[in-house]
């Protein structure tokens, strides 16, 4: 699993999830913590990650670039 993004918040990660799944591409949403337990708990801001397989790194970069490009087009 490689990680594209960092995210603030859940809510923006799993918004990154459904992008990529519209592409046919698998992300999974990771929390960073620390013994298992959330970094917010020791003060420090949370951060998400979503990852995708090895094998989708190339295509999802593609794809997330298509998309902004288009968002902006608009």
């Amino acid at each position: 699993m490689i990680c594209i993004r960092f995210f603030k918040t859940r809510k923006e990660t799993e918004w990154a999830k459904k992008v990529l799944g519209e592409g046919g591409i698998k992300g999974i949403v990771s929390e960073d913590k620390f013994n298992d337990v959330p970094i917010q708990k020791f003060g420090v801001r949370a951060r998400f990650r979503i990852n995708v397989n090895d094998e989708d790194f190339d295509k999802a970069v593609k794809f997330l670039a298509k998309r902004l490009r288009a968002s902006r087009i608009t």
